[in-house]
């Protein structure tokens, strides 16, 4: 024997109701204060899109065998500067904050794989590499 979540009674039967977001085990009585809650439609229904998120992400990324050049912040100066553009400006053009290109820049964050692939399209630049490879193929 369980009681209803509502109002405190014991009951045999119960029903899961959703109230004001809020999912309760209630009786039969008050289950009319509720919507019926179906946890296995929800469920399927959230996991869908997350799943799909995902395997565009895969779709985009790098293959595993790749890794970001050690000397990348060195690599990101030295072709901004090339180009003549302040952070602001790169950022502007990048449509990225000029903050986050300054942190690149001094290394304290390294740019993620799809980040870096912007950076490397408005610089020329070529930040991963191949894992089985020296790391002295920074030129395209």
């Amino acid at each position: 024997m369980s009681y209803c979540e509502l109002c405190g009674r014991q009951t045999m039967e119960k029903k899961m109701v959703i109230v004001d977001g809020t999912v309760f085990n209630v009786c039969i009585a008050c289950s009319k204060h509720g919507k019926p809650y179906a946890p296995a439609q929800v469920a399927a229904a959230k996991k869908k899109k997350p799943m799909a998120v995902i395997r565009q992400q895969k779709k985009i990324g790098l293959a595993d065998a790749t890794v970001l050049t050690p000397d990348f912040a060195r690599l990101i100066r030295e072709a901004r500067m090339k180009m003549g553009l302040t952070h602001e400006q790169l950022g502007m053009k990048m449509n990225e904050k000029a903050q986050l290109l300054r942190k690149f820049e001094t290394g304290a964050l390294k740019p993620d794989e799809l980040f870096a692939k912007k950076l490397e399209r408005y610089l020329g630049i070529k930040l991963y590499v191949s894992a089985e490879g020296s790391g002295d193929d920074n030129e395209e």
